[in-house]
């Protein structure tokens, strides 16, 4: 067993994806902070690079979603403003949580889940630099499930792994952080960079044929499918065979009981608050 499985060895512990990201903005440093004091286990983000080569959080390839770029008339010629063609710097000067209040994405908002008085921190969230966040993972001893977005078509498509290795080895954090990918050659690569680092196969659409050979031959430590495309079958067979299963996106409370009956070892939700209780201080 990996170290970073060494904690969570029983079943049903609760992974906030993308932090906390019913109740703030997902990605930043305010998700870590509410899904840590939400009770959460764990919690899931996403690491890509930026044009300058740095290591941030952030999901998706374009930028347009999550920040308030569309409105800002310096970048107004660079759409559909592409994260990896955008310098750190330039991504400082982008409030990455307005969009959230005027989104309302999961109506936490409307029902006075998330009060207006919690407004301003929102808007103050920028977007975080790995580096941070693993550092924020070793203070409050939280793990980490970080998932390397694929960079294909990037110039960090070669060397973003060994830069998360590095990030991972200088903030002491191997014991603290699972990697995932949809990109499973990134997996290959750093179990040859380091081979006791946790790593999981991340599936969506279909899984892969003669699936427990597959995963054995990535030399993974857990599986990632949509849980939508699973069943408690599926989990029941692959834990029996020694093979860690973690569901992702379980926002349902009865459905992530029936995984973590089936063996599952987490689940990883939206919405960590009403699946475990809040932290005691």
């Amino acid at each position: 067993m990996k170290p970073f499985f060494e904690r969570f060895s029983g079943t049903g512990y609760v992974c906030a994806h993308r932090g906390a990201r019913s109740i703030a903005p997902e990605n930043t440093r305010l998700a870590f902070e509410k899904a840590y004091f939400s009770g959460a286990h764990l919690y899931e983000t996403d690491v890509q690079a930026t044009a300058d080569g740095e290591l941030i959080l952030f999901h998706d390839h374009t930028l347009e979603r999550t920040t308030d770029i569309s409105m800002q008339s310096a970048f107004s010629e660079r759409s559909p403003w592409p994260l990896a063609e955008f310098t750190y710097a330039e991504l400082q000067s982008l409030d990455a949580g307005s969009w959230f209040i005027g989104s309302d994405p999961f109506g936490t908002i409307a029902s006075g889940d998330v009060p207006k008085e919690h407004f301003r921190s929102i808007r103050g969230q920028r977007i975080p630099l790995l580096r941070d966040a693993l550092i924020d993972c070793r203070h409050y001893d939280f793990p980490l499930n970080l998932e390397i977005k694929d960079q294909t078509g990037t110039a960090a498509d070669t060397t973003i792994v060994s830069q998360v290795i590095e990030l991972i080895k200088q903030t002491q954090t191997e014991l603290l952080v699972l990697i995932s990918s949809f990109n499973h050659a990134y997996l290959r690569q750093v179990k040859e960079q380091d081979a006791t680092i946790a790593t999981a196969a991340l599936v969506e659409g279909a899984h892969p044929e003669s699936l427990l050979s597959y995963l054995r031959d990535l030399d993974v430590d857990a599986y990632h499918p949509d849980q939508l495309i699973t069943d408690t079958a599926l989990v029941q067979q692959l834990t029996k065979n020694g093979m860690k299963v973690n569901l992702w996106t379980v926002n349902d409370l009865e459905r992530a009981n029936s995984f973590t009956a089936a063996g599952a070892t987490f689940i990883c939700t939206d919405w960590p608050q009403r699946l475990v209780g809040p932290r005691q201080s």
